[in-house]
C-alpha cells in the first residue's frame, strides 16, 4: 500500500526510526524499505531535515499465536477447542472430542502455523498397556514420533509413541533434585526414560540412582539419555519394580511416579527404604479422599514398624472436576525397636 515515508542514509535510519518511534509517527504495520537508501514508512508530514515522499510499502505480517482462530472450521465448533496441549521436543500432543475429530488435520496445521518450532502434530486417543504408553496418530507435519525435549539443562530423547514422558512433570524433575544429598542412593521406581534420574545425576552428586522400568524400550532410551547427558551413577534396571527392588540396596529417596496405582506399590517403595528415608510418592486421585489416603498410607508404615510424617504436598495437575494429581513427600523413620532388631 501506498504511504509517506522519510528518505535517509543507512548510516542515519536507525537513529531516525527511533525519533520517529519516540514521536509516535512511524507507521509500525509496514515494512521499511532498502536500497541505496532507508525508506521509512510514517503516519504524517515531519520535518527532520530528510526528504518526504511517497511509496508503496509491504505489510508487515503479524503472526498469530493463538492456533484457535486460525484453524479452519465452522465458529460454532471454535469453543470445543482445547486451550492446552503438551509440547515435547518439537511435537505437539493435543486431545480433542470426537465431534472435532473430523477436524484433526486442519486443527494440526493450525498448530503449525501458530507454533514455529512444532514439526509434528499428534492426536492423543487415550494410555493403552501397564507402560502408560499414549495411543497416537500423527495428523499434521513430519510423520516421526520420536524427538528430543530439552528441560533444565537436560536433553531427553524419547519416542512418545512407545514410551511414556510428560513435559508436565519438568518441575518436580528439578524439585526432587534439588533435594537429592551428596552420596545418597535413589531408587526411581517408574523410570520411563529418566526424567527424574538425568536430572538428579545431572544437577547432583548421587551414589547411585537405579532407575527401573517394565518397558524394555524406555530403559532404552534411558541408556542414550545418559550418554547423551554425559552423566555416571544411573544403573537402568528393566523388569517389574516388584520383583528386581528385592535385589537392590536400601535408599535414602524413593520416587513413585505411578499416579494411577502407586498406592499398591507403596509397601514395597517402604521397604526399600533405609532406617530413614523419603518417599516421594505420586497418585491420580478424588480431591476429598486426599486426607483418608494419608491415613491409609500412616497404616502401611506402622505396619511396617515406621513413623510417617508428611513435609509436602501439592496438586500438580487437575485431571477432572473432581481429580487431582497430587504429590506427597513423606518422611519414614523406623522406630527405635525396630531398629534394634535389625
Amino acid at each position: 500500500m501506498k504511504s509517506l515515508c522519510i528518505r535517509v542514509p543507512k548510516n542515519d535510519g536507525e537513529t531516525v526510526r527511533k525519533k520517529l518511534l519516540e514521536m509516535g509517527v512511524l507507521n509500525k504495520k509496514l515494512m521499511i524499505k532498502r536500497n541505496d537508501f532507508l525508506y521509512i514508512p510514517i503516519l504524517r508530514k515531519i520535518n527532520l531535515g530528510f526528504e518526504i515522499i511517497e511509496k508503496d510499502f509491504d505489510d508487515i505480517e503479524i503472526e498469530e499465536r493463538d492456533y484457535k482462530k486460525i484453524v479452519e472450521m465452522p465458529d460454532r465448533l471454535r469453543k470445543l477447542l482445547p486451550t492446552a496441549f503438551d509440547i515435547i521436543g518439537d511435537i505437539a500432543i493435543i486431545k480433542i472430542i470426537d465431534e472435532l475429530l473430523p477436524y484433526k488435520k486442519m486443527i494440526g496445521d493450525a498448530l503449525l502455523r501458530a507454533q514455529k518450532n512444532l514439526r509434528t502434530v499428534c492426536v492423543d486417543r487415550g494410555v493403552k498397556n501397564e507402560c502408560r504408553i499414549r495411543d497416537l496418530e500423527v495428523v499434521a507435519g513430519e510423520k516421526k514420533t520420536e524427538t528430543i525435549h530439552n528441560e533444565y539443562n537436560i536433553k531427553l530423547k524419547v519416542d512418545i509413541s512407545k514410551v511414556y514422558f510428560s513435559p508436565r512433570l519438568a518441575s518436580e524433575h528439578h524439585r526432587i533434585a534439588k533435594q537429592v544429598g551428596k552420596d545418597e542412593t535413589v531408587i526411581d521406581m517408574f523410570t520411563g526414560v529418566g526424567g527424574f534420574a538425568v536430572m538428579i545425576a545431572k544437577h547432583k552428586r548421587p551414589k547411585k540412582v537405579f532407575a527401573i522400568d517394565i518397558n524394555e524400550t524406555a530403559i532404552k532410551y534411558l541408556k542414550e539419555n545418559i550418554k547423551i547427558n554425559k552423566v555416571e551413577n544411573i544403573v537402568p534396571v528393566q523388569g517389574d519394580a516388584k520383583k528386581v527392588m528385592k535385589n537392590i540396596e536400601k535408599a535414602d529417596r524413593v520416587i513413585m511416579n505411578l499416579p494411577h496405582r502407586a498406592y499398591e506399590f507403596f509397601e514395597d517403595a517402604l521397604n526399600s527404604l533405609k532406617d530413614k528415608g523419603i518417599i516421594h510418592y505420586y497418585e491420580i486421585i478424588e480431591k476429598d479422599k486426599i486426607k483418608k489416603r494419608t491415613e491409609e498410607l500412616k497404616k502401611v508404615c506402622e505396619k511396617n514398624g515406621r513413623k510417617m510424617e508428611v513435609v509436602y504436598l501439592k496438586s500438580v495437575k487437575t485431571y477432572s472436576p473432581a481429580e487431582v494429581k497430587v504429590v506427597m513427600d513423606v518422611k519414614c523413620i523406623k522406630a527405635a525397636r525396630e531398629i534394634f532388631k535389625a
